[in-house]
Formats: structure tokens, sequence, C-alpha cells
């Protein structure tokens, strides 16, 4: 069994390469530093969520050899797997122990990411309200694993059930110090610079190996950034939901939900936050959307073009303002791009019809009346579902 792993492990394709690259962009949005551990995770994670869970146990020994790292690159790479709720360390011989895969339950899923999301502390508006109108009319006669997913995401906080963390009673000094650090940033309000990595070591008596390997896994749920030179170390950054993509990714790949269910479902997201885009609409956001279009309409080649539309999309949920549909939205898309992209490069006769609907719903955006998108929306993803 070991040597079918270690092949699994190995081998690699410019498809999967360019799922990956697109996998993060969704990911993590504003960030384009990757850390070796980090890039090692979404090979791992990619492995797991497209064999739908079922894949042997995978050993320190086995990535230490196929991706010629040390041993503190697998721990920093484990740290992170777990932090995204994809495999978890289990002790055995006879090739039960190694990194299992773990299909996270759906109230430990859906309590993160409420808990990321923070949507009850936000007064100004009823972010879940406004979701389910979208949405819940379209889940109402589906019986699913993907319907009872956005509909626990929507309910109201009394209706959820209560969720126990799987990882309670195993954490290591990196994770102590991890826990420790967000600790210090709530207390702070995520204003806090947390001080050079060698600092923050000397003042909780750990190593400066353990202060690195919890940075990466803080750096991965995007809850800090790292800055290098004088004056460098260890700061806050926007917090977004990181962990809780990685979950929904799992959940979404272990329960075994189509990528034309996600398209079907994230064809409506997107549709709302383009008409809730319209309606709050900002001379400010309207040219951040005319310059993500720009970048589009400038693209050396049809790839870079697709690349630049998820830029472009984003820019509109940015400017809708409803972190529940832009964190379904995004959910969808990365589940997607992991398990149906089938080719490394965007033709470019479908960047072409990308950018053609594209046009429509910026010319939906700047105009006043209210009009169908629908169309310009679903033209979209058809020009990317035979590639991306």
């Amino acid at each position: 069994m070991a040597p079918a792993i270690s092949l699994a492990l190995a081998f690699d394709n410019p498809q999967l390469a360019r799922a990956r690259e697109l996998y993060r962009r969704v990911i993590n949005e504003h960030s384009e530093v990757v850390s070796t551990s980090a890039m090692i995770a979404d090979r791992l994670e990619q492995q797991v969520c497209n064999a739908g869970f079922a894949t042997p146990p995978i050993t320190e020994g086995m990535i230490c050899e196929q991706f010629g790292v040390g041993r503190r690159i697998v721990r920093q790479t484990s740290r992170i797997l777990r932090q995204r709720g994809v495999l978890t360390p289990r002790r055995g011989g006879n090739g039960l122990g190694g990194l299992c895969a773990l299909p996270p339950d759906l109230p430990d899923a859906v309590s993160a990411i409420r808990g990321e999301l923070a949507v009850e502390a936000r007064a100004d508006r009823d972010l879940l309200g406004e979701a389910g109108q979208w949405l819940l009319p379209a889940l109402h006669n589906r019986h699913d694993p993907l319907a009872e997913f956005i509909g626990s995401i929507l309910a109201r906080p009394d209706a959820l059930p209560n969720g126990q963390d799987k990882t309670a009673g195993r954490e290591s000094l990196a994770d102590w110090l991890a826990g420790r650090l967000l600790e210090e940033l709530a207390l702070s309000q995520g204003r806090a610079a947390l001080g050079p990595l060698a600092q923050i070591a000397s003042d909780y008596g750990v190593s400066i190996e353990v202060a690195v390997e919890a940075a990466r896994v803080l750096v991965d749920a995007q809850k800090v950034e790292v800055k290098r030179g004088r004056g460098g170390g260890l700061f806050a950054c926007d917090t977004g939901p990181g962990r809780g993509l990685h979950l929904a990714n799992a959940y979404l790949a272990a329960s075994n939900v189509s990528t034309e269910d996600c398209r079907e479902v994230l064809d409506r997201i997107n549709t709302a936050m383009i008409e809730i885009a319209r309606q709050r609409r900002t001379a400010d956001g309207l040219d951040r959307i005319r310059h993500s279009f720009s970048l589009m309409q400038h693209a050396a080649n049809g790839t870079d073009l697709g690349r630049a539309w998820y830029g472009f999309i984003r820019d509109i949920a940015d400017l809708a303002s409803n972190p529940v549909l832009h964190f379904l939205a995004r959910s969808m898309a990365s589940s997607i791009l992991m398990r149906r992209t089938r080719s490394a490069e965007l033709p470019d006769s479908a960047a072409r019809e990308l950018l053609a609907a594209s046009s429509q719903i910026l010319a939906h955006l700047d105009d006043a009346r209210q009009a169908p998108v629908v169309a310009a929306q679903s033209r979209c993803q058809k020009a990317l579902e035979n590639y991306w």
C-alpha cells in the first residue's frame, strides 16, 4: 500500500497545479505569499478532496521523501492541515499511523464558519436574512448535504446544534502558542503588532522553531502576516474565513456534493451579489470594478484574463458587502476549482466569452435601472466550465 501512496504524492501535472493556483486565489484573496509548508498542504488537501476522503494514512517519511523537505517543514505542514480541518495525526503501526483524512462534522464546520464571519456582531443589516432571501427558496425542496450545509450557515443562532472540536485534548506546543497569539490579537481588537518571532519565542518560553510553526498556522488561517526586514515581525491582518473555507471545501468533498450542484448554487449567489452591488453602488466601488475589468481587457492571453476575472467578481462581492453570500460563493467556487479543473490554460475563445459576459455585468452595475443579469452571470460560468 505504501508505494501506491508515494506515487500519488509524487504525481502532478499542469492541470492539478492550475487547480491549486486558482483554489488559493479564491481561498486567500489578498495574499500571494505562500510558504513551502502551505504549498505542500495544498497538494495533500487536493489529493484528499479529489479522493473523497477515501485515502490511506500519509506518514511524515513519505512527505519528506516525495517533497524533499525536512521534518521541520513536515511538522508545519501537519499543523496547517490540522488547522484547516482536513487531516489529523494518528498513532499506530502496520500502516495505521500517520496523517489521516478527517471529514468535518457539519456542526463543527458551521460553528467555525460563523465564528469567523461574526455575522451576529453586525447590527447594521440582517446579513443572514438577506442571504436567505436569495438562496433558501431554491433549496426549499432539497434534502441533501449541500442544502443542509447552506441551511445551517443561514440558520438563526438558537437553531444551531452544538459542535464538539475533534482536536480537543491533542494540542501541541505550537497549537498552544497559536491560541495564545489569537487571544492577544482579540484583546487588542486586531490592531496588534505581535513582534519579531524571536521575541515571541522568548516571551512565551518556547523555541524559535515552535514560534515559526505557530506563525505558519496563523498565516494560513489569514489571521496574521509576516513582515520581513527592519521593524518586521508578526502583525495582525484583516481576518478572513480562512479555516472556514477549508472546512467547507472538505465537507462538500467528503459529502460527495457534485460540482454541478455547486455551480448551480454559485450562479444564484453571484447573481444575488451583482444585484445587491447595483443597489449599494458607490463611486469608489464602481471605480474598483472598472479597474478590474480593465485588467481583463488588457490581459496578455486568455489564461491571464480568466485569472483576472476572479478579481472582478471579488470587487463586486466587496461592493455588495454581504460576507455571508461572499463566503458561500467562495466555498462553491473553491470546491469546483479543486475538483473540476481540466485544463491549465483558458482558451482565447472562452476568454472572449468571459469578457463579453463581464461587460454586460458591468453595464448592468452602471445602469440605475434594474434589469435581469442572470443570463450574463450564467454565460461567465459556462465559459469556464469546460476548463476551470
